[in-house]
């Protein structure tokens, strides 16, 4: 089945679907552009989680932001009924959950595309299969369903947009922090799920071997949830000027934009950082960096081979859900400085 683009009616309604992570946005931004220029006189909206509308607010080439909460059933009701009542044109799912395809099937659009062999592909009206195009990393999968749809792709990379009103933000935050305009600084983010943390004594080690070395404060950030990861590292910094800042995305990646590099475990961050320039280490710990490693030439990866990996929740060790994976305890801070001299060689 092809989409059947000159059926669309003059200045078409169109919406995307891309729910879950932080990391799979950041790549979903790779197609707007291109749709936008494919279809110049659609109306664009994307739909995403409450949590990623910062990763897309701001696009220019988006006319509208959804964002799904997932609250009360009389509020979730109430979303859907208004993704019916909007009336688009064509909704493609680029989710492939159930929610996702839900949402794209209550809008009842003249043409749902999806993947032909998603689990839920019998609430789509347009089933486009892709694998002729041999996706191998996760931003090829959010390309191929949009050039099925005839749609040209120039250089593949994510695109975020960071607002003028972000940035003076974060000079002001900075600021507070006691880091002027122009000082450098290194950004330390040790968020991650349980089983894929460092040490805090290793990052509070990096934190004084970084000063050492380079003299430069350290910015420590996390995400929500996360601040007590940053507690079990400070007592344990010696020496390092550090601050501490939680905010927004549009404000961190402000942040994030002017740091000296990044130091990051695989996640959400690291592709955000990734994709906004910034030079990045980042520790691969169950994952596969072959795969999931983000595109580009600005990040370094840190990562220990062993026979586990890469694992699943059946597979996973006892050690790993009590937080001390061994992916994770073999990298040495050694191993991350040596990382760091590759993007920001000692003074």
């Amino acid at each position: 089945m092809s989409f059947p683009r000159d059926k669309l009616p003059k200045n078409p309604k169109f919406l995307i679907i891309k729910l879950r992570s932080i990391g799979d946005v950041v790549y979903n931004t790779a197609v707007y552009s291109p749709l936008k220029k494919s279809f110049p006189d659609c109306h664009l909206t994307v739909l995403v989680e409450h949590f990623s509308r910062d990763l897309v607010c701001n696009h220019p080439d988006i006319d509208q932001v959804l964002s799904f909460e997932k609250k009360s059933w009389w509020h979730q009701l109430k979303f859907y009924y208004q993704l019916f009542a909007n009336r688009y044109d064509v909704v493609i799912d680029m989710h492939e959950g159930t929610r996702g395809a839900v949402m794209c099937f209550v809008t009842q659009a003249p043409y749902r595309v999806g993947h032909k062999f998603a689990r839920r592909s019998f609430l789509y009206n347009v089933k486009l299969e892709f694998w002729d195009l041999e996706p191998k990393h996760p931003i090829d999968y959010q390309v191929a369903l949009i050039k099925k749809m005839g749609v040209e792709f120039g250089e593949i990379s994510p695109s975020i947009h960071i607002s003028e009103a972000a940035k003076i933000k974060a000079g002001e935050l900075l600021q507070a922090e006691g880091i002027d305009q122009q000082e450098p600084f290194c950004i330390l983010h040790p968020g991650a799920k349980i089983y894929d943390r460092w040490e805090a004594e290793k990052f509070a080690e990096l934190a004084d071997t970084i000063y050492f070395q380079h003299k430069i404060k350290i910015l420590l950030v996390c995400g929500p949830g996360q601040k007590h990861l940053v507690d079990e590292i400070t007592p344990k910094i010696k020496n390092a000027p550090f601050a501490f800042l939680s905010t927004s995305l549009q404000e961190l990646g402000a942040i994030t934009q002017k740091a000296r590099f990044v130091v990051c475990h695989d996640g959400g961050y690291m592709h955000f950082a990734s994709a906004l320039g910034a030079p990045v280490v980042g520790m691969f710990g169950w994952t596969n960096p072959g795969i999931w490693r983000p595109p580009g030439n600005n990040t370094t990866i840190v990562s220990k081979e062993i026979e586990c990996r890469p694992c699943n929740l059946k597979t996973r060790k006892e050690e790993c859900w009590n937080g001390r994976p061994e992916c994770k305890s073999l990298i040495t801070v050694e191993d991350i400085v040596s990382a760091i001299a590759e993007v920001y060689p000692a003074v």
